[in-house]
């Protein structure tokens, strides 16, 4: 009888780790299992091929959404809701924020904002974006607003101003947030949408269509976001499918390393962008091929 009950025991211990490692592995998920499109475990795969001597180390975390908007499907999912350093992505928000009070009236949509609205965005200027935040009442109004009128970017979070040696670090976002951000920007259900992407079409420095395969004949509406510890870029990428017909879809890729925030840095900036830009680019052609050819194209 002693056996028996020393038995039951040993099989409740095993029952209830397996419970408890059940458990842990889905709430650890990273990936949304309602999504059955295999890019997700080709970019996976892919990326697994640069580490760790090929361009990421295993202190870097990355984050991709890829969303089809033509069919309203998200065809990636990795690591979408957590939050990552968002560098200079945060000046999405901020431009939001801004056209919001534009919008009702309590800002004025001057010559003198437009010139740093397209330095903001276009060069990705830290004093401009400064000058936006203190001009909505500083980094607190300017989150209050968001979450106020689009509770919706759970985990952006504006913390601070833009400190001048350009190190931000307290500021948060995310692949969901930024892929959210351009879906509603597209459909124009964001304030002053047209004036938006006005300045997300300007030409600048990006890591998901410069340097890579996808045609020049594409029209891309992005902002990159880099700082020593986080490299990223989320747009909208909008190809044209055999018959000539549009296809727009978001991509968001980030690629984060917390030890590089305060630590000691081992190479270069340059070095260190150049590699996870990169990773980023052979990302995004992945994507963009996968999608040419789900409309029939050759890719």
């Amino acid at each position: 009888m002693k056996a028996y009950i020393n038995n039951i025991c040993k099989l409740s211990v095993c029952y209830g780790l397996v419970v408890l490692l059940c458990g842990t592995t889905v709430v650890g998920a990273k990936y949304d299992l309602t999504i059955d499109s295999p890019l997700e475990k080709t970019i996976d795969a892919l990326v697994k091929q640069f580490r760790p001597k090929k361009g990421l180390t295993y202190s870097d975390r990355t984050s991709f959404v890829v969303y089809d908007i033509s069919r309203s499907k998200k065809l990636v999912s990795i690591n979408e809701d957590t939050p990552r350093m968002a560098a200079s992505l945060i000046k999405n928000f901020v431009m939001l924020a801004y056209f919001h009070e534009v919008k009702h009236g309590r800002l004025q949509h001057t010559n003198r904002n437009q010139r740093h609205l397209k330095n903001m965005i276009q060069f990705s200027s830290n004093s401009s974006t400064n000058y936006f935040i203190r001009l909505i009442g500083g980094p607190y109004a300017v989150n209050r607003k968001l979450k106020a009128n689009y509770p919706y970017f759970k985990q952006t979070k504006i913390i601070e101003y833009i400190p001048t040696n350009g190190r931000t670090y307290r500021n948060k976002t995310s692949a969901h947030d930024l892929n959210r951000f351009f879906v509603q920007l597209w459909h124009e259900n964001l304030p002053h949408s047209k004036k938006m992407k006005h300045y997300f079409e300007l030409p600048n420095g990006d890591y998901i269509y410069k340097k890579t395969r996808i045609p020049a004949s594409v029209k891309v509406y992005n902002k990159t976001g880099t700082v020593y510890g986080l490299i990223g870029d989320s747009g909208i990428i909008v190809m044209r499918d055999p018959q000539g017909k549009l296809r727009p879809y978001v991509f968001t890729g980030l690629i984060e390393d917390r030890s590089k925030a305060y630590g000691r840095r081992r190479i270069s900036f340059g070095a260190w962008v150049g590699q996870r830009a990169n990773v980023l680019r052979r990302v995004s052609e992945k994507a963009y091929g996968y999608i040419y050819k789900s409309y029939g194209g050759r890719w």
